[in-house]
């Protein structure tokens, strides 16, 4: 009934997708035991410039260079971080003194909208027959149950942060030292790895890593073109209503595009709710159907985007981004992703075979695709 060449032909894919998901699977279980390694060995990978020059241009011993590479490169980090965190709470600040600087009668003008609401539900509520609330008390104890469940789940949370600050400082502590290491003996671990295949394996190896690097900078790239593209939308629809900080409100709407599902509508739903209960129900409408198309456009050309830069079918981009929607989990849009990007790095290097059964072309540099 079926074709036994095609199956036989397939059989590498199928072995692909195993050795893939298992080692996924690893990866996402031991994360959590492994990050502060793995997080140390990619900042000494983007140290090695760096040390490369110490060594070359100033003499600098090989252990005084990846420290001196370690420091800076942490340094640049915390140096972020310290700025972010430094902006968040000259912010909150603001916002604190705006609002204890804000007098009785601006305190009315804010509230007497959102009583005006309150009094029309509490109308509407009165209005509702007690046989109907009878009827679903049992739904809206167990939405009451669920409301607790989230409100008692993100209080844990955060407590939880809090007891962990001496683990989250060890591990930081960890990183630094394992970049240091790392940083030092990369040239070690490299031989050691290419010590283990031939001479025609470690050349395949080596087209395999630069491959790897270029689609996955693209990749990269590509996601930062489409949050960079939801700030600018962003930026230009808040300039257009008049919404207070417009410029900081837009950046944290691009970084939260990154979140699945809700993404810009963080922002965008606060501020509508904010303006609908302030009487401004012309900018509360606008920027509810913003929302709605920024969200639309993310999801038309974020296939087409993506696919394009890594050579894959948007409809595959497509399936990805839909599975992590309706599995709430962004783990499987890097799952899929990820093992998009590598399936089509082996089909360039001519190790699996394509999909369609045609024969892969020869890229001008040796490769095939």
């Amino acid at each position: 009934m079926f074709d036994r060449r095609q199956l036989m032909r397939l059989k590498p894919l199928f072995l692909f997708w195993i050795c893939y998901t298992a080692g996924f699977f690893l990866f996402a279980v031991t994360l959590k035991y492994t990050f502060p390694f793995l997080a140390g060995f990619l900042l000494a990978l983007l140290a090695q410039p760096l040390i490369n020059w110490l060594k070359r241009r100033l003499r600098v011993p090989p252990a005084a260079a990846a420290a001196a590479a370690t420091l800076l490169v942490y340094a640049v980090l915390f140096g972020i971080l310290f700025l972010i965190g430094y902006w968040l709470i000259l912010e909150i600040s603001n916002l604190i003194s705006y609002m204890s600087g804000l007098s009785e009668q601006d305190l009315g003008r804010l509230s007497a909208p959102l009583s005006g609401l309150i009094d029309r539900i509490g109308k509407y509520l009165n209005s509702i027959d007690a046989g109907f609330i009878a009827q679903n008390q049992e739904k809206i104890l167990n939405l009451t149950q669920t409301g607790v469940g989230v409100l008692l789940k993100t209080l844990s949370t955060a407590l939880g942060f809090l007891t962990s600050l001496p683990a989250i400082f060890t591990m930081f502590i960890v990183m630094i030292f394992s970049t240091y290491f790392f940083s030092k003996d990369m040239k070690k671990i490299k031989s050691s790895v290419l010590a283990l295949f031939t001479s025609g394996g470690a050349d395949d190896l080596r087209a395999y890593s630069k491959s790897g690097r270029t689609l996955g900078g693209r990749y990269i790239g590509s996601y930062l073109f489409i949050y960079f593209l939801t700030f600018l939308e962003t930026l230009v629809v808040f300039f257009v209503l008049g919404v207070p900080y417009p410029l900081v409100l837009s950046l944290i709407t691009g970084i939260a595009d990154i979140l699945p599902v809700l993404g810009p509508g963080i922002i965008y739903l606060p501020l509508a709710f904010g303006y609908f209960v302030t009487g401004n129900f012309f900018n509360a409408g606008a920027l509810a159907v913003c929302w709605l198309i920024v969200s639309a456009i993310r999801q038309v050309i974020e296939p087409k985007i993506v696919s394009s830069s890594i050579n894959i079918h948007p409809l595959s981009m497509l399936a990805a981004i839909y599975f992590a929607l309706i599995a709430r989990n962004f783990w499987v849009l890097i799952y899929f992703s990820l093992m998009m990007v590598l399936y089509q790095m082996l089909v360039k290097a001519g190790q699996l075979p394509p999909l369609s059964g045609r024969g892969a072309k020869r890229d001008p540099d040796g490769g095939t695709g």
